[in-house]
């Protein structure tokens, strides 16, 4: 589960600049602060973060992409140079870093945050490819389902040897770069004919931008000085 999930959550109901804040905040504590507790101190909050906001599905894509560095630390510094401190460290900051990204993807719609970064003269082109960037791969994975599905009433057979597994990738990867590529010409000429670059957009329906939001913007930015100084210190 990667992309937004209509759920209700503090971070849900937020301005989307509080929840890009939470995640940087998340992200650079998790290597300002000293290990092993920092870090683990940090992941223990974006884990609380996944299940406040009720997206728990976000842990088993973070536990996937974090399992095979939590392997290689424990095998490089816990069995080889006996330092286990130092791998929960390590291990500790990569998962922290996904965990909170992955939050950060399921709680602020796309269109959202193109929205709040207009509104905050923010030029649309720069808002238009972060919020493409964070919509890539939930619409590849909606593209390749479909592709898959075609196949599939085509009498593509995905089961049998290895070998057979293996052949039956190229029909389902070329019709999904193919599309991919397709879609990104479309996007310009749709952008293109509705003056994505003419001047300064005025956006519709801004997102609220309350005293709470700046609150605690302005308490993630304290958090970050205040441990960086500690580190330095």
């Amino acid at each position: 589960m990667v992309g937004y999930v209509a759920t209700e959550g503090p971070l849900h109901r937020a301005h989307p600049l509080t929840v890009l804040t939470f995640g940087a905040t998340i992200a650079i504590l998790a290597f300002v602060l000293r290990g092993p507790w920092g870090p683990v101190a940090v992941f223990a909050v974006a884990l609380g973060a996944a299940f406040t906001e009720r997206v728990p599905g976000v842990l088993k894509p973070a536990a996937v992409l974090a399992l095979p560095f939590w392997i290689f630390l424990l095998v490089i510094h816990g069995l080889l140079r006996s330092d286990v401190a130092t791998a929960v460290t390590l291990g500790a900051r990569i998962s922290a870093i996904l965990v909170g990204f992955l939050v950060v993807l399921s709680a602020v719609p796309p269109s959202r945050l193109v929205e709040a970064l207009v509104a905050k003269r923010v030029p649309f082109s720069a808002a238009f490819l972060l919020a493409a960037t964070l919509q890539a791969v939930p619409r590849l994975r909606e593209r390749a389902a479909a592709v898959l599905e075609a196949q599939r009433c085509r009498g593509l057979a995905l089961r049998g040897s290895v070998i057979h597994r293996v052949r039956a990738i190229v029909p389902l990867t070329v019709p999904l770069v193919l599309g991919a590529l397709g879609e990104v010409d479309e996007r310009a000429l749709a952008l293109e004919a509705r003056g994505a670059g003419a001047g300064r957009r005025t956006p519709l329906d801004p997102p609220r931008d309350g005293t709470m939001d700046h609150l605690v913007r302005w308490c993630c930015a304290a958090l970050i000085v205040v441990a960086i100084v500690v580190r330095v210190a």
